[in-house]
């Protein structure tokens, strides 16, 4: 991977999984590599207890990976893990610090420009939401994961003739169904957040990274590091970018004026 170094105030990564083959830890550890950062938030399935209890699973990339987050605290970079669905076990911790990594069940963050966030996982809505619909929306935790390794597999193939395609990222975009279950997921999480008088509201949960501006509010989801590699990240003039190594691509979403909000949704159309 050959990235400039880039400096950001705040990163927000959500999703990796560590504990499962899909994980992406050897790429999100060679892309902390190319940022400075002062903050780093973990939105919630850093882990994957609930899939190490079925069959365990820990390479040599995961322990690379925690290492280098390790040693972003020795050099002074404050980490928030907020656990989510899949490492719910860590919640029992909530308040205490392990090594400098501090367990909260959600945040509040405020920008270097004075707006405020609201910062949680998001899997507190899945009883709201169609149980049925959830259950297709992630394949069920076994059939997801089996979809993302034929896709690994697929992926080799159509590489030889210069294409990728993912079957998650299809349904994501493409079931009619599915983008109502995304689209319900957001109105939840942002209804909840205006409760909280902030400006906006950064998670994880579903793995489809966005940034949106909804009226006044802006919503932001990390993205995950399975079948994507996504992050959100705040600039030092405190806006936000949504970071896609996938796409090869960085959009600096949360500007000023309304030029860039123009431009914002010229990107997303």
């Amino acid at each position: 991977m050959d990235l400039p170094v880039k400096k950001y105030r705040t990163l927000f990564i959500s999703d990796v999984h560590l504990g499962t083959k899909v994980s992406q830890s050897r790429r999100l550890n060679e892309y902390l590599k190319t940022v400075e950062i002062d903050k780093l938030y973990l939105l919630g399935d850093f882990t994957d207890i609930s899939n190490m209890r079925r069959r365990f699973y820990w390479d040599k990339h995961h322990n690379a990976l925690i290492r280098r987050i390790f040693k972003m605290v020795k050099n002074g970079v404050e980490v928030i893990y907020i656990p989510g669905n899949h490492d719910m076990e860590i919640r029992d911790f909530e308040g205490m610090d392990f090594a400098g990594i501090q367990i909260k069940l959600q945040d509040i963050h405020t920008t270097n420009d004075g707006k405020k966030f609201l910062l949680l996982h998001g899997d507190k809505f899945d009883g709201i939401l169609n149980e049925k619909l959830l259950f297709f929306y992630t394949l069920g935790d076994r059939c997801y994961d089996l979809a993302l390794v034929l896709n690994k597999i697929l992926n080799r193939i159509l590489g030889l003739f210069g294409r990728q395609w993912s079957l998650s990222k299809y349904l994501k975009t493409k079931v009619k169904n599915v983008v109502k279950f995304i689209n319900d997921f957001e109105q939840l999480v942002i209804r909840e957040a205006r409760t909280y008088e902030v400006d906006g509201v950064i998670c994880g949960h579903i793995h489809t990274p966005v940034i949106s501006r909804i009226e006044d509010f802006i919503y932001a989801n990390c993205g995950c590091w399975t079948e994507n590699s996504s992050a959100v990240a705040e600039l030092p003039d405190g806006s936000l970018e949504l970071v896609n190594l996938d796409q090869q691509e960085q959009f600096k979403v949360i500007g000023q004026n309304a030029k860039e909000k123009r431009k914002h949704q010229k990107a997303c159309a």
